[in-house]
């Protein structure tokens, strides 16, 4: 999606239910003119899959398949909302594949109306069913990996030069400082931004908070600012720059804002026929559920400005392996090792990957000078990589995986425990290339080595043996404290939903032209992209070539695995998906049932249930009997042979580009983004502009930006504020 980095939902029960698939894309269907279908001329499926390797201009023929028609979509590869780079990856391919598991394209008929134009053949129906048959998930994977390759050797590149180019900004902004007009003259004549000088980085003054509206002439001279994204970041930026008296125009592709914090709602109608109406329905959050306080700090001070009431949330992960070599079970905050505890089954590298987290922990700290007295009051920071010498901290591209292999721990275990345990807060199943600098952090925030700090075990009437981590919190009213923060967020600035922005024009007089999909267009001073790293490129087409090399370098989870049911979630009231021996426990206390299995091709499949029923504890859902509550499951990656049952099916989900990967790639091109903040008046904001991915990062991503343009930061809280500050200069400002 072009505007959002952002899962969905989807109604199960919709016009196409007897081709529907739970949790994948509705069907594409595009319509055509019988007489121009029976025009069209018979192309081989050679030529079709050869087109990509001839594309090397727009005007070459880039052909794509889709219910046997043969497209030709070369001339819509700059206007591709989801850029540019992923049309090319489905060059040559069927592109049925890529509906069933981008949802995105099922849910209007404007990805039907786009090809239809484009149709210039037909394949026999012999290459039909060849051309359908060979657009599969690794093949997707494969072609993607491609591009990717070449992205990363122009990001070695740029990362290469990063210390030169830092040095050259550092001289300009201190001639600056003496000289500001000789400053100006310079930064403009490199090829990088330089904060402050460069033509578009200076900051702009608007009226501020006390004097938000204005009429006439003054209402002409104050700033305006347009955001494209309407996640967190985009939201927590339109926010930051109203407060201070700017003109936002906020800019989303979907129907509401909100990005990853989406909502559902559940039926207790029922479980309460004799309730108000508005009783019988309970909204739980879908993807973004809880949070760590100690490392949120600006986030909780969002809430506690808006007034928005958070509670302690019972996180409590079941992990139920069967892979043979390594069968048990692990509750996950309670630290004993209980009969058949995968803690006992697999003790030794247990114990290996405790000495992996101290000495990350203690590198951590030695890099970012913990030991020094100035930071001897400091908190605990999901921002510290950069404190003193971070930046040279090694661990911030060596993964953690390597290292813990490097001690000898098993590959096993990374499959069966630390990847099954993680997916659940990362929805990502690929967790080899995580940089061992977050080891710690995670640990301190969803421990697999619980202690008194961050979880309790005590006695239930669920459980003699219950435990829970006590280190997060979530909504008190759930789903309606999520709608409530955004709706309060963008309530005083021009909000444009269902609205996709095609084009971001500069103007000879420095303003920006955004050209929207309903052929309306506002001028701005500044632009702010708040929106998954790969759609930028077709809507800033002038970005140039290092924007561009840093955008194409950004991997999200779908990019290795893109029909996992990670990707695919499928809300429902289904229990017998959890192993009888367990289900009634898990129901009641477990807020992840995780069951990891081999499949029949040796692979091992990580199947993920989030049990809503113990998560939405601000209704006092969490306390209520199994009997007075309906199933609230969201199931990831079934297992092999199991099923949901469809009459209990209640929603679905999508998570493509929602989730950029915890990895060194990443990191290097989030830090050479630096190289581009400001220029022309054009900033970058979201999970992937962070060194991680999580609402408080992209949240203040958000507010960095705003502050880069001219906006104050909103809170007086000393300790939020240095993770402010932490970020700015990890951000490059």
């Amino acid at each position: 999606d072009a505007d959002e980095d952002d899962a969905d939902e989807d109604d199960a029960d919709e016009d196409d239910a007897e081709e529907f698939t739970p949790g994948r894309g509705k069907p594409v269907h595009v319509p055509l003119d019988p007489e121009i279908l029976a025009s069209l001329p018979v192309i081989p499926l050679s030529q079709v899959q050869n087109s990509p390797s001839s594309h090397r201009s727009p005007d070459d023929p880039l052909l794509v398949t889709h219910e046997g028609i043969v497209y030709d979509v070369s001339s819509f590869a700059a206007h591709h909302p989801g850029g540019r780079d992923l049309l090319l990856t489905a060059g040559g391919l069927d592109l049925s594949h890529f509906f069933r598991n981008y949802a995105v394209h099922g849910r209007s008929d404007k990805a039907a109306r786009w090809l239809a134009p484009l149709a210039v053949g037909k394949l026999s129906d012999a290459d039909r069913r060849a051309a359908e048959a060979g657009a599969t998930a690794a093949v997707h994977v494969e072609r993607r990996h491609r591009w990717l390759t070449r992205a990363r050797r122009r990001i070695v590149w740029v990362a290469a030069t990063l210390p030169l180019w830092m040095t050259v900004r550092t001289c300009v902004r201190w001639v600056g400082w003496w000289v500001p007009g000789l400053g100006r003259a310079l930064a403009r004549m490199v090829p990088v931004a330089v904060p402050g000088f460069s033509a578009g980085a200076e900051p702009l003054a608007a009226g501020g908070e006390e004097n938000p509206k204005k009429d006439g002439a003054e209402l002409d001279a104050t700033p305006t600012v347009a955001v494209i994204g309407g996640g967190i970041a985009g939201c927590g930026t339109a926010w930051a720059l109203r407060r201070s008296g700017f003109r936002v125009t906020l800019y989303e592709a979907r129907e509401k804002v909100s990005g990853n914090a989406r909502t559902f709602e559940w039926d207790f109608g029922p479980f309460r026929p004799r309730a108000p109406k508005e009783e019988q329905v309970v909204q739980s959050c879908v993807s973004v559920v809880a949070w760590p306080p100690l490392f949120y700090k600006n986030y909780m001070c969002l809430l506690n400005t808006l007034n928005i009431e958070t509670m302690d949330i019972p996180l409590s992960w079941f992990v139920n392996s069967k892979v043979p070599g390594a069968v048990g079970t692990l509750w996950a905050a309670d630290p004993k090792p209980y009969e058949g505890s995968l803690r006992n089954v697999m003790k030794k590298d247990f114990e290996v990957y405790e000495k992996v987290i101290r000495f990350s922990h203690r590198v951590c700290n030695l890099f970012t000078m913990r030991w020094a007295p100035w930071r001897k009051h400091d908190t605990p920071s999901m921002y510290d990589s950069h404190q003193g010498i971070g930046l040279l901290n090694p661990l911030n591209v060596v993964p953690l995986y390597s290292l813990f292999r490097f001690l000898g721990g098993s590959d096993l275990w990374w499959q069966v425990v630390f990847t099954p345990h993680y997916t659940a807060s990362f929805l990502v199943d690929e967790l080899r290339p995580f940089p061992a600098v977050f080891g710690p952090l995670i640990e301190a925030q969803i421990p697999l080595l619980p202690n008194p700090t961050n979880a309790t075990s005590f006695s239930s009437h669920r459980s003699p043996r219950d435990c829970k981590l006590t280190t997060c919190q979530t909504w008190k009213d759930a789903g309606k404290g999520i709608r409530q923060v955004f709706d309060l967020l963008t309530s005083d600035i021009d909000l444009r939903e269902n609205t996709r922005v095609l084009d971001v024009q500069i103007l000879p007089n420095g303003k920006k032209r955004i050209h929207d999909e309903y052929d309306r267009h506002i001028d701005v001073d500044r632009v702010v992209f708040a929106c998954p790293a790969n759609a930028i490129g077709n809507m800033h087409k002038t970005a140039g070539w290092l924007a561009n090399a840093i955008f194409s370098t950004f991997v999200y989870a779908d990019d290795h695995h893109p029909d996992s049911g990670h990707m695919h979630p499928v809300m429902h009231s289904d229990g017998t998906v959890i192993d009888e021996k367990y289900r009634k426990e898990c129901l009641e206390r477990a807020s992840n049932y995780v069951e990891v299995t081999r499949k029949g091709d040796g692979s091992i499949n990580i199947e993920n249930q989030y049990n809503f029923g113990v998560q939405t504890a601000g209704f006092g859902v969490y306390d209520l009997p199994l009997e007075e509550k309906p199933v609230m499951l969201i199931s990831h990656a079934l297992g092999e042979g199991k099923e949901i049952d469809p009459k209990l099916v209640r929603g679905t989900a999508n998570h493509a580009r929602a989730h950029p990967l915890y990895s060194g790639w990443n990191v290097m091109a989030m830090l050479s983004l630096r190289l581009i903040q400001g220029m022309n008046g054009i900033y970058y904001c979201s999970n992937w502009t962070t060194p991680g991915n999580c609402h408080d990062m992209s949240f203040l991503s958000g507010l960095v930006c705003a502050h880069a343009i001219g906006a104050r930061y909103p809170f007086e809280d000393a300790e939020a504020e240095k993770d402010f500050h932490r970020l700015r200069d990890l951000m490059g400002f």
